[in-house]
């Protein structure tokens, strides 16, 4: 009898404990998220941003406004520019080591677009190219296009 009691009480504040508020997890980010990319001091990175220019679900394009920039692995920015782009129009961010470092030394970059909240729908890649060729290396898309509308209404940005 003493053995049920106790495996009552183990259920009880077992069941306690799961029956609390359930927090999920989102495994996507927003803004948009690169993480680290590596780059060679002969290669240069390339953070594009395209402000999306066709209407989504009857809400016309807006301009795209944010802040561009790539931060070392301590976290520091080592490049940074403001952003305003009509619907349709572009811009890039580049970043190279150039000639003061190893040329065996990698460094790791972490790409950034910190879309303003009032913004229209702007699309970020990142592009990893060879500076003298030209010769592009590596093309990445972030882990969470900003092209939906949820939690919009017409007129509300």
């Amino acid at each position: 009898m003493q053995m049920h009691k106790l495996a009552a009480a183990c259920a009880v504040v077992v069941g306690g404990a799961l029956a609390g508020p359930a927090v999920a997890f989102n495994p996507q980010p927003d803004p948009p998220a690169f993480g680290i990319v590596s780059i060679n001091p002969d290669q240069t990175i390339r953070l594009n941003v395209v402000c999306w220019e066709h209407e989504v679900a009857g809400m016309p394009p807006t301009p795209c406004s944010g802040e561009m920039m790539f931060h070392d692995t301590a976290g520091n920015v080592v490049a940074r520019q403001h952003v305003k782009l009509a619907p349709g129009g572009a811009t890039l961010l580049d970043f190279s080591l150039g000639p003061r470092t190893s040329p065996s030394l990698l460094f790791g970059a972490d790409p950034c677009w910190i879309p303003d909240p009032t913004s229209g729908r702007a699309l970020p890649t990142v592009e990893v190219f060879d500076t003298l060729s030209g010769r592009v290396a590596r093309h990445i898309n972030p882990l969470t296009p900003r092209i939906s509308i949820v939690g919009h209404t017409a007129g509300e940005r």
